[in-house]
């Protein structure tokens, strides 16, 4: 993977992460979902800081606001909105505890469980916002409505893909409040709870020694996301809040039923495979860019084995005039299989035995008496 590649993958997750962090459409399942398209799974670390960058954009833009709630604690309105905000955090606090300490709640890290939250998020706000016309709307947040945030907090936490402003602000809306008080509730119920979650999910990982052995290439990918999500979330959320003033959330509705109808299909016929982040090799996060490309590089040839020395006797010369490779060693063909030890000595000096053609002699009759020729 070359650099512009490399860098490229680190500043589309910040963008995504900017963008849907606070759009009730979910970071969380859009980064599960740009993590598959891009074929990558980056550490933890990345996805804490860079969704900590999305959050300090909301502290820039209600800096006045926080400033003016702190300075004024002793007015009765600004003190009982900051218990709020506090009630709100310690009820998603208590229950997040709860489900993922007590009773190890782990989450979903395949697409399937995003599509179904995506799509059924989307039905939900349709539900809501027809129902909501009816309600007498309020801008004052409640105790029970400060509870309500705090638990539709919890619920995108238990569902990839359900949105934590989603659920925040539909609830509020559910239940009578104006959507831009209690999108501006939501979102700064959301400064504590996110800085608390990434704090705590830091402080896990630096226990089980995940941080060590991080090299610099994967600080500065964390530095980089950190700062595309914190640009892209500001001008997000300035939009989103002139966005509220007049707009329903029925668009975000539409385009969460399209996009979580689409996964579905897609997962349930086999176009899209459907695995978990962590069956994804390589990971294209952690590794290093390099300059050069090593995909083409030729391997080093192993060594071979030499060739098994023939007896000198069991080798068949060949002709000095043939260049077929064949000659330099002889094939199992060319060698002769093996022969007895040779019985007679003239084998000894590789001659052939001479053929010994045995003749019978003549007989030689028995003596007999001689005979007297003269008469």
């Amino acid at each position: 993977m070359d650099f512009f590649d490399h860098y490229l993958q680190v500043i589309i997750l910040g963008i995504v992460e900017g963008v849907t962090e606070f759009l009730p459409i979910s970071s969380t399942g859009h980064l599960l979902i740009a993590e598959h398209w891009l074929g990558v799974n980056e550490p933890d670390i990345f996805n804490i800081v860079i969704q900590a960058g999305a959050i300090l954009a909301v502290v820039f833009i209600y800096w006045h606001k926080i400033v003016g709630l702190f300075s004024n604690i002793d007015r009765p309105d600004a003190r009982n909105y900051l218990l709020k905000v506090l009630t709100a955090f310690l009820v998603t606090s208590a229950l997040i505890l709860l489900l993922t300490v007590k009773l190890k709640l782990k989450l979903p890290e395949s697409l399937a469980p995003v599509a179904w939250a995506t799509l059924i998020g989307g039905l939900i706000i349709f539900a809501i916002e027809y129902f909501a016309k009816n309600l007498y709307p309020h801008e004052d947040v409640s105790w029970f409505e400060a509870c309500l945030v705090g638990v539709g907090q919890v619920i995108a936490a238990i569902f990839p893909g359900a949105s934590r402003s989603g659920s925040t602000i539909m609830l509020g809306l559910a239940v009578g409040m104006k959507r831009p008080s209690v999108t501006e509730f939501s979102f700064l119920v959301g400064i504590p709870t996110m800085f608390a979650a990434s704090a705590y999910a830091t402080l896990k990982a630096h226990k089980e020694h995940q941080l060590s052995g991080l090299g610099h290439q994967v600080i500065l990918d964390t530095a980089l996301g950190f700062f595309v999500s914190l640009v892209v979330a500001f001008f997000v959320v300035k939009w989103l809040l002139r966005f509220v003033q007049s707009h329903t959330f029925n668009g975000f509705a539409i385009y969460r039923v399209i996009l979580g109808g689409g996964l579905l299909i897609g997962l349930y016929t086999h176009a899209i495979p459907d695995v978990s982040n962590e069956e994804i090799k390589p990971t294209a996060i952690m590794a290093a860019p390099t300059a050069t490309d090593t995909t083409n590089v030729a391997p080093t040839p192993m060594p071979t084995e030499a060739p098994a020395v023939l007896p000198a006797a069991e080798i068949t010369p060949t002709p000095a005039t043939t260049n077929d490779a064949s000659s330099v060693v002889p094939t199992p063909t060319e060698v002769p299989p093996p022969r007895a030890l040779p019985v007679d000595p003239s084998e000894l000096n590789n001659t052939a035995p001479a053929t010994t053609i045995v003749t019978p002699a003549p007989a030689i009759p028995a003596s007999t008496p001689a005979t007297n020729s003269s008469p």
